[in-house]
Order: C-alpha cells, then sequence, then structure tokens
C-alpha cells in the first residue's frame, strides 16, 4: 500500500511544441499527396495500352461524314503519302537537327527526359502557363503510334505515354527509334515522314536538301498547319530562322551557314502554288462523295483545332458530324459551276471565287465553296485565300466602332471633299472615292449616304475622328477579324488588311446576330469506331456590342441594298442587308482601270453570307512580258458576287418565312435634322435639307444647325452681294462653310446655296420708273406692322405661258393671310394683284387680254394682308424680271 504521506503524482502530459505540430502536419500533408500521386499512377499505369510493337503498322478504317440532319454523305478513305527510308538513307544533317530541335539529350535518356520535365514544369511556373513541352522523341513516337485518342489531354495518358517510352526504349536501339519517328512523324500537307516532306515542300530527295530546306521540316513538327509555307510563308520563315539559329549554336552549321541560308526564298512552294494552286496531296484515295470543299475545311479543322493526323481522319474509323446545309451548299456549288456568274478570263485563266455561309444564331458554317474547279485537298479559296476586302471592312472597323462608342448616329454630317495625311513614308496620302474622277466631290453627307453609296473619304475621316486604334480594336477583338499590328493605319478604312470570305462572314453574322458573337465552327461532334464521342467543339457566346449599334448598321447596310450600290440583292421582301467591295489596283497599275477584288458581304436574320471574285495571283507580267494583265475590269461587288449572292441565299430562304425588317430593340429614337450639319434643323434650313433618322437614345442631336447664313444680294444678278446702300437687293440664304478651298467644285446640290464672294457695282443703271415702284402709292395707308413681312426670293418665268412664280416667305400662321402683290410694269403705272393662300409662292401671268407682256424690266414687291380687315402689311423686298424680244 501506498503510504499516506507519498501520495503518487499523476503524470504530466507530454507536450508538444508549436513547430513540431507544424512539421508534422506538413509532412502528414506531403506523404498523403505522395500516397495519392502513387495510387494515381498505379491506376493509370495498369490502364495502358498493351505495347505491341505491330501497332506500328496502323489498320486502316475508313470514317464516314455527315450533315447537319445527320445523313451521310461522304466516306474517308485513303493512301498515306509515306515514304519510309533507311537510318543509312537519313543524311546527318537531318538526324543532328531533328534531335537538336525535338530532344537534344535524345542519346542520354531511357525515354522520358527528368531534366526536360523539371525546366518544363519550372518555366511552366514562371511564365504562369502551360505551354512548355516535355515530350521527348520516344514519347512522340509512342504517342502517335499507341494511344487511341492522342488529342486526350490528361494527365493519365501522359503517364501511359512514358510508360510506353520506356517500353520502346527497352525493345529498339536509339537508330531504330529515331528511323521509326522519322518516318511516321506528320508534317503537314498530309505529308507523314521526312521524305514524303521533302518531296511536298521542295520536290527533292533528303540527299539533296539545304540546311535551310532541313530546318524548314524540323520546324514543323511543333505547329504544322501554322509554320506552313503554302499557307503562312511569313510563320513558316520565322519558325525556320529559328531553327537555323539552334543549328548554328549546336555546330551544325557555321555562322556564314546561318547568314546565307535565313532568307533563303521558298521557291519550289511558289511554284507549286502558281501551277497547282497549292501542293500536291495524296492521301485521298478518290473523291467520289458530294460537298468536297467543305469536306476539305472540315478535314482542316480536325488537324489545327483537335490536332488529329490525316491518317486518324482517313482511317480512324470516324463518325464525322457536321454542320453542312445540303440545300444551301448544293445551290452554292451549283451558282459556281455556273459561267454566267463570273465574268470572262483572260488569257484562258479564269476569274475565281469563292463563298462562305453562317448561320449567326449558332455559328455554324452552312456551306462552303473554295473554287470553280475543285481539286483533291488543293488550295480552298472560302478560307485559305485572304485577300483586301476593299469597302466591306467599312462596316467593322469603322462605322460600327463609331455607333458603339456614342455620339454618331445615321445623320452625322461629313464634308466629302479633298483630303490629304501623312503616308507614314515621307508622302502625302490623299484618298478619292471610286466615282470621283466621273461625278465629283459630294460636300457635306451623312453616314447613311456615305454608306449607301460607299463613300472612301467619309470612312477615313470618320476613322481618324473615332481612333485608328479604337476601329482596329472593334475589328479584331469583337468581330473576329484577323487584323495584324501593320493594318493599325488610317488606310484600314478602305480595305488594306487581308481577310477570307469565311473571316468576313463570321464578323457580319454578329451584326445579323444583334450583336452577339458566335464561335464560327463546321464540325458538331466526332465519335470513335467504337461510338464514343472524342470531339465536341466547345462553342462560345459573347455579347461584343449593343444591341442599338446592331440595329443602327442593319439599318444602314438594308438601305445599301434597297437604294445604294447592293440594289442587285434584293429578295423579295426580305430584310436584305449588304455591303459591296473592291481593292484598287496596286501602283504599278495605277493607269489602268479596275481592281484586283470584287465582294459581296450580305445577311438576313436567318444567315450571313460573302462572296469574293478575282483572279488567284495579279502578277506584274504575264508570260509573254506583257504588263499584268489579271485584274478584274467592269466587275464590282454590285455586279457579278451579289448575283451569286443572290441565287445562293434565294435557295437558302425558300420556304422559310419571310422577315420584311430585323427586330429593332428598344432604346432606338428618331428625329428630324439638317442634312447639311447633322445638328437640329434651324429657321434658315431649307425644306429639301430636313430629314428624319434614328438613332441610340442619347446620340440624337441637341445643339441646332449654325451652317446656314443669309445674305443680302444684288437683285439683277443675284450671284453677286448687294453693295452698301444698295436699295436694289433680294435676302437669300447660303452655306457657312468657311473651312472649305475656294478652288474646289462644290457638288450640284450645294452650288445654288455657295456664298457670292463680288460685290455689285454702286453705279449699277436702274430703270428710271425704279424709284417710283420703291414708293408705295399716294393712298396707301401706313402699313400694319401686326402683320409679318414677307421675303420674296428669285423670280422664275415661263415664256410660253407667261406666267411668273415666285418664292415667298412662309410664316407661321400664313394660311390666314392674303397676299398683295404690286406689279410695276415698262411705263405703266403700279398695279396690283390680289392672291390667297399662295402656301410658299406667287404664281400670277403677266399676259394682258391675251397677250404676251412686252419686253422690258418688271418690278415686284408684295405684302400680307389680313382678309378680315382692310390693313396691309409692310411691303417686301423689291424683285426684277427682264424681258427680252
Amino acid at each position: 500500500m501506498p503510504s499516506a504521506n507519498n501520495p503518487r503524482r499523476p503524470q504530466r502530459k507530454k507536450r508538444y511544441s508549436k513547430r513540431r505540430i507544424i512539421f508534422l502536419s506538413i509532412t502528414s500533408f506531403i506523404s498523403l499527396i505522395i500516397a495519392g500521386l502513387a495510387i494515381f499512377v498505379v491506376v493509370a499505369a495498369a490502364g495502358t495500352p498493351k505495347w505491341n510493337p505491330s501497332l506500328l503498322n496502323d489498320t486502316k478504317q475508313s470514317s464516314h461524314v455527315y450533315d447537319k440532319d445527320g445523313v451521310e454523305f461522304a466516306v474517308l478513305h485513303g493512301y498515306e503519302n509515306r515514304q519510309t527510308v533507311e537510318y543509312a538513307q537519313i543524311p546527318d544533317l537531318v538526324k543532328k537537327t531533328f534531335i537538336a530541335v525535338e530532344d537534344r539529350r535524345f542519346e542520354q535518356h531511357f525515354g522520358v527526359d527528368p531534366i526536360r520535365i523539371v525546366g518544363s514544369a519550372l518555366n511552366d511556373i514562371r511564365t504562369r502557363s502551360t505551354k512548355e513541352g516535355a515530350s521527348t522523341i520516344t514519347i512522340q513516337l509512342a504517342r502517335n503510334a499507341f494511344i487511341a485518342n492522342p488529342t486526350e489531354k490528361r494527365f493519365t495518358r501522359k503517364i501511359q505515354e512514358a510508360i510506353l517510352a520506356i517500353q520502346l526504349e527497352r525493345e529498339y536501339t536509339k537508330e531504330e527509334i529515331l528511323t521509326f519517328y522519322l518516318n511516321r512523324i506528320f508534317l503537314g500537307e498530309s505529308s507523314f515522314g521526312i521524305q514524303a516532306a521533302a518531296k511536298t515542300y521542295f520536290g527533292k530527295d533528303l540527299d539533296k536538301l539545304t540546311p535551310a530546306e532541313v530546318a524548314l521540316l524540323a520546324g514543323l513538327p511543333q505547329a504544322p498547319s501554322q509554320y506552313n509555307p503554302y499557307i503562312h510563308p511569313d510563320s513558316a520563315k520565322a519558325r525556320r530562322t529559328t531553327v537555323l539559329g539552334v543549328m548554328r549554336d549546336a555546330g551544325i552549321i557555321t555562322s556564314q551557314e546561318y547568314d546565307q541560308e535565313k532568307d533563303a526564298p521558298f521557291t519550289y512552294v511558289e511554284a507549286m502554288k502558281e501551277s497547282r494552286g497549292g501542293a500536291q496531296k495524296t492521301e485521298v484515295a478518290s473523291v467520289s462523295y458530294k460537298f468536297p470543299y467543305f469536306v476539305d475545311y472540315v478535314i482542316e479543322e480536325l488537324e489545327t483545332n483537335y490536332n488529329l493526323t490525316p491518317d486518324q481522319i482517313f482511317s480512324g474509323g470516324l463518325r464525322i458530324y457536321t454542320t453542312v446545309n445540303p440545300k444551301i451548299q448544293t445551290a452554292a456549288e451549283d451558282a459556281f459551276a455556273d459561267s454566267a456568274n463570273f465574268p470572262q478570263g483572260i488569257n484562258n485563266t479564269k476569274v475565281e471565287g469563292a463563298l462562305t455561309v453562317v448561320e449567326p444564331s449558332t455559328g455554324e458554317i452552312q456551306a462552303m465553296v473554295g473554287g470553280r474547279n475543285y481539286t483533291p485537298r488543293g488550295l480552298n479559296r472560302a478560307w485559305q485565300s485572304k485577300r483586301q476586302p476593299g469597302s466591306t471592312i467599312k462596316p467593322l472597323v469603322v462605322y460600327g466602332p463609331a455607333i458603339e462608342k456614342g455620339g454618331y448616329f445615321p445623320g452625322t454630317v461629313l464634308d466629302d471633299m479633298p483630303v490629304s495625311y501623312n503616308g507614314g513614308n515621307g508622302k502625302a496620302w490623299t484618298p478619292t472615292n471610286f466615282d470621283t474622277a466621273t461625278k465629283g466631290w459630294k460636300g457635306l453627307i451623312t453616314m447613311r449616304h456615305a454608306v449607301e453609296q460607299s463613300v472612301n473619304i467619309y470612312a477615313v475621316k470618320l476613322l481618324d475622328l473615332i481612333g485608328v486604334d479604337y476601329g482596329w480594336a472593334f475589328g479584331k477583338n469583337n468581330l473576329g477579324l484577323p487584323l495584324e499590328p501593320e493594318d493599325r493605319v488610317l488606310s484600314l478604312a478602305l480595305g488594306t488588311t487581308h481577310v477570307s470570305t469565311k473571316d468576313m462572314a463570321a464578323a457580319y453574322g454578329v451584326y445579323a446576330n444583334n450583336g452577339v458573337s458566335v464561335s464560327d465552327h463546321a464540325i458538331v461532334k466526332v465519335e470513335d469506331a467504337k461510338g464514343n464521342t472524342v470531339i465536341t467543339p466547345k462553342i462560345t457566346k459573347n455579347r461584343v456590342m449593343k444591341e442599338t449599334t446592331a440595329y443602327i448598321v442593319n439599318s444602314m447596310l438594308r438601305s445599301v441594298v434597297t437604294s445604294g450600290t447592293g440594289v442587285s440583292a434584293q429578295i423579295g421582301n426580305w430584310a436584305v442587308a449588304g455591303k459591296t467591295g473592291t481593292s484598287s489596283l496596286p501602283d504599278n497599275l495605277k493607269n489602268r482601270t479596275g481592281n484586283t477584288d470584287a465582294w459581296f458581304a450580305g445577311y438576313t436574320p436567318n444567315y450571313a453570307g460573302v462572296v469574293w471574285m478575282g483572279y488567284d495571283s495579279n502578277p506584274d507580267l504575264d508570260k509573254n512580258g506583257t504588263p499584268g494583265p489579271y485584274y478584274l475590269r467592269s466587275v464590282y461587288g454590285g455586279s457579278f458576287p451579289a448575283q451569286i449572292w443572290k441565287k445562293v441565299m434565294t435557295a437558302a430562304l425558300k420556304d422559310l418565312p419571310v422577315q420584311t425588317q430585323f427586330e429593332q430593340p428598344s432604346g432606338i429614337v428618331s428625329g428630324s435634322f439638317d442634312t447639311k450639319s447633322g445638328l437640329l434643323p434651324s429657321s434658315l434650313t431649307p425644306s429639301e435639307f430636313v430629314a428624319t433618322e434614328i438613332a441610340a437614345q442619347g446620340d440624337l442631336p441637341t445643339k441646332v444647325s449654325e451652317v446656314w447664313i443669309q445674305k443680302e444680294v444684288n437683285a439683277d444678278n443675284p450671284n453677286m452681294l448687294a453693295s452698301p446702300g444698295s436699295h436694289n437687293t433680294i435676302t437669300k440664304t447660303f452655306l457657312n462653310l468657311p473651312n472649305r478651298d475656294p478652288s474646289w467644285t462644290w457638288p450640284s446640290n450645294e452650288v445654288p446655296y455657295k456664298p457670292p464672294t463680288e460685290t455689285a457695282p454702286n453705279n449699277t443703271v436702274i430703270d428710271p420708273i425704279l424709284d417710283s415702284a420703291l414708293v408705295p402709292p399716294e393712298n396707301e395707308l401706313p402699313p400694319d406692322t401686326s402683320l409679318p413681312t414677307p421675303v420674296l426670293g428669285e423670280v422664275n418665268y415661263d415664256a410660253k405661258t407667261s406666267r411668273v412664280t415666285i418664292p415667298i416667305s412662309d410664316p407661321p400662321g400664313n394660311e390666314k393671310y392674303s397676299v398683295i402683290i404690286h406689279i410695276q410694269r415698262p411705263g405703266q403705272p403700279i398695279g396690283s394683284i390680289p392672291i390667297s393662300n399662295p402656301k410658299g409662292a406667287l404664281s400670277f401671268s403677266l399676259a394682258i387680254n391675251d397677250k404676251a407682256p412686252t419686253p422690258g424690266s418688271y418690278y415686284f414687291r408684295a405684302s400680307y394682308k389680313d382678309p378680315k380687315k382692310s390693313d396691309v402689311g409692310p411691303s417686301s423686298n423689291t424683285v426684277k424680271l427682264i424681258l427680252t424680244d
């Protein structure tokens, strides 16, 4: 028993420091992560496809293509453009270059490169991206040979690729792996392996390749489509230069060779483009299916957007569901097959064309035609040909951005007169309109009129006002146009960038879709041979402008078709909006009449379609040395292109309920404005220059027009200002445009309102009897000053009827007044004629007893009279008419 005097003390619990607790927690967390990763790796490894060397020789299954209704219309099958070579046949230059570019530690690693993995991860962390690749040559071979769906981006697949790569390294030598890789790698244009690619891009065997040619091939695996010299020569050259730098740094070539090779031209590529329209592609065994241009684009989308190889596309047993609308596609192909829809070509060279139709609400490409004669996997102009769009770019980078920015509306007025800008090259840039030489300047015009008639000066001035950067950003970011930094110049307003029909159809579709952009696409989904869905496009929808902006642009482009340059595109009562465009001849052909490209971009609420027409190339000289004949003569966007557009769209809209207008959103207002100032009409604005226009709420003008002024002119010569103190005057209304150069020719509708600059002399001979005409009759009572004072305009005389017409001011409430017109005939006393309800003009006959008036000077003045009283108001100015024999 324990002693009562020595009680047992309770044991003190062991206490841990805060630092130790944190350390144990972190260690436990890390252990859990490591355990989880280990389990994940084991599970992923268990699902690794069984390694089978025979898989290096793929089995083939045809792929099937379906239209938007799920109806099969094409079967893809073919043979590969694969030409294998033995290791000994591969030049050391090729081997060393590919290893230096793709996997510089190829000889040292065991299939997986830990150093590269760590470096890639650190770079990704540093740049906050996942762009760094860590794939060795062996991993790339494993991926393409063994993984069922190499586009699948999952960590599981990475582990499986690494396991297969290690197995490959155990079974094969480095020489065998490199040979497999160089014979299997896809290098674009349907070329598998370096020998086939050498033939495709250079027309020669491997042992004949130069360092620059090897550099191009070694640069292609990273992005075969992006660095394809047939399609993107500038990007291909830049990538080739980068690879040449790698070759130089690795000691494969000398610095002197680098300098010699970096600017080598793509001679063979250019020759193939000239003679065949592109590379010779051999993977298609036959093209007996419908809609080949559309199918080609689908293949391109699979290759570029989803990284499928032609091998997988043609031999993978895929089921490819597309967006093609058979009704529209058939109509498009029929239109392109009809030679009557194209102008006559030159020297047996056809005028080419392209078309793309999209459904704006879904982004689905409904139809695509890339030329008049299909070549298997040849040039598809609908998306590959980037051409200058001319005036079809204006609504996309000028008018739409201006309306979106605010402060502008379709009635905004700018002056179509000569203008000059700094061209940036030490020379002045002075744009003109396509019809300036024949029709002269248009003067003060509204935005709607500028859009309707495709006025260049207005578009350039407006882009300058809203800012080039703003218009460029709107076209690129809001409408998805492929604009480059070098396009950020004022001439962008006239279409100096380069676009395809697909680019333009998608951009115009945003307006048709009330300002909402939807990703354009040709693929709905793709299933593998087992029915598993392997591709589902990610379709994005974004509002990129206000609904009011889209509606106002729709309204202006509707005017182009109803009363502008696109009237030939009208389809019954359908609401059709559109824009025509042509691009100018190059400087060396400025003395010729014609253009290089003709466009029509049009849409309804249902579909947006764009047609391009022109020659594939416009050389300075033809084969006979004659200055370049390959440009369009008398072909405009509103002619042949609009004709094709109408035929295709008429078929597309058949059996659909007619929509006669674009849906108007809230926030649209309307009001009267002065068409020569874009402001509210003033009391001086002539009625012919007052119109009604729509605008986004807040953008209608609130300021009154100040563009009109009144001046006193000589009554005998209204084209001269009245001299000081002269009584022989009339008041006229003129345009006040002090900034116009006096040497500029005014347009015909403004000439009557051009202020005179000369003053009539004081010694003007006045008829002796004129003084009595200016003095009221002796029996006339003092005028009733409560009545308005009339103002008379110029006298108009019809000699056949002896009838005089004189405009008279039209004050408020004039309908309750009559007018007394006083007439001073030659050698006669003053007479008077009462005229009731003049309605803006006094009209009466000078004949007496049916006898024509005698020659001489006639003077007229008038006064208002209240019919209910005997009082007469103040006398007007005096106007004169001189009759000769």
